[in-house]
């Protein structure tokens, strides 16, 4: 049986040939390349008095519409923009030519941390529809000398009989606070305690001090670092 099936076989291939080839598909893949030539030549930090000054220059930047800071501060694990607005391509300082007939772009951007320590920084750009075009390596400084509290201006500002005064302590420290008249006398203490991180507010008033009249005061805020005055107007 297995021989008439073999002479069978042979006999159809020889007049009716199978022709056996090997699949292919019209897909390809391809690995897709950005079109930009915007080179981030250097991001670089300084610091000037209680300011950290972000620098970056592009070389070529014909696809960037806008860029992006992040910070990563002492107190935080993550990154987060500190552009309230977006750093238009046009934002730039400087514009020169380069030694190979091309155009440099500088910029700058003033940060303000709130606390001493050490932040990283990076830099995004992103073209007009928003498609990310680079993200900078994170670069890293560090900072000290800046105040541990905010001092806000009191108000009502002029008031009477009665102004708060608002403040944010942001580490643990002892606090006085005092109001002083135009001469520098001392007419009260208002704080004068250990305070944690915080916001506070403590309200001043005049009626409480029957020798005060109309006129400029002055209130000082002073912690184990630092100290900060701010005017402020009673009007009877």
């Amino acid at each position: 049986m297995v021989k008439y099936l073999l002479i069978f076989f042979l006999f159809f291939t020889y007049f009716f040939p199978i022709e056996l080839t090997a699949g292919t598909s019209d897909t390809t893949a391809k690995r897709q390349q950005s079109d930009t030539t915007d080179v981030l030549s250097a991001f670089t930090a300084r610091i000037k008095d209680s300011s950290i000054f972000i620098n970056w220059k592009l070389s070529n930047p014909t696809d960037i519409a806008y860029f992006d800071i992040e910070r990563q501060d002492p107190k935080s694990r993550t990154f987060e923009k500190i552009n309230d607005k977006r750093i238009k391509k046009s934002d730039f300082i400087e514009k020169a030519n380069d030694d190979n007939n091309g155009i440099i772009y500088k910029y700058n951007f003033e940060d303000k941390p709130e606390r001493d320590g050490v932040y990283f920084y990076h830099i995004t750009g992103y073209s007009t529809n928003g498609t990310i075009l680079f993200q900078s390596e994170d670069i890293k400084i560090g900072i000290s000398g800046i105040r541990d509290f905010k001092l806000e201006q009191n108000h009502p500002n002029p008031f009477n009989p009665v102004t708060t005064i608002k403040y944010e302590l942001l580490s643990s420290s002892r606090v006085t606070l005092k109001v002083y008249d135009l001469i520098g006398r001392e007419v009260t203490t208002l704080v004068d305690d250990n305070q944690s991180e915080g916001v506070y507010t403590v309200d001043f008033d005049a009626s409480k001090f029957t020798q005060l009249t109309s006129g400029i005061y002055f209130y000082k805020l002073e912690t184990e670092k630092y100290s900060d005055v701010k005017k402020m107007i009673l009007s009877k």
